[in-house]
């Protein structure tokens, strides 16, 4: 999907209408499920040309994108490590080499295909080996060994919150947790 995509368009819309400072309240308060609600679930309605698992997949991973930069997740984002490639890694490729049990890797799944999904997850076990820190974000609920969010506002909050307190857990943000205060 290019840089100039409908649902990134619809989105930044979105989140530009709510305002900084609604978001950063939200988060703040730890009201991820409600932030999800105020701007994914209408971006969800809103775009209707695309195909519904990329729709949500790519929606996921913008929003997740855009929270992690608010929250100073530390991660790098579309990368090629080991010529394999990675929607997220949380906090970097070098730690991922370095202890890759100090690293998450997160897919965002934008396909209904199994077959397409259980190939992405194999190639990442290369490099992480630790299931329960290859995160996979999907439409569906998946039944796979890995950690697995959906992508409605209860999963996608426990995600945030589950992002947040690896960081945390990991001694990796010495800054804030968000970028303002209250």
């Amino acid at each position: 999907m290019s840089e100039n995509s409908p649902i990134k368009d619809v989105l930044y819309e979105k989140i530009e209408h709510i305002g900084e400072k609604q978001i950063h309240q939200l988060l703040l308060n730890s009201k991820f499920s409600e932030l999800f609600e105020k701007i994914c679930e209408p971006v969800i309605q809103k775009v209707k040309e695309i195909e519904e698992y990329e729709k949500y997949g790519t929606l996921a991973e913008s929003f997740t994108h855009y929270l992690f930069t608010e929250m100073l997740i530390p991660s790098q984002r579309k990368i090629l490590f080991e010529n394999i490639e990675l929607d997220i890694v949380i906090p970097n490729s070098e730690q991922l080499q370095k202890n890759n049990h100090n690293a998450i890797v997160i897919f965002f799944v934008k396909t209904s295909d199994h077959t397409q999904i259980e190939h992405r997850i194999q190639e990442i076990k290369k490099i992480q080996s630790d299931d329960s820190n290859i995160w996979v974000i999907s439409k569906d609920n998946l039944r796979i060994p890995q950690s697995t969010y959906t992508i409605e506002k209860e999963s996608f909050g426990q995600f945030l919150k589950d992002a947040q307190n690896f960081i945390k857990l990991k001694n990796m943000n010495k800054l804030n947790i968000f970028k303002t205060k209250p």
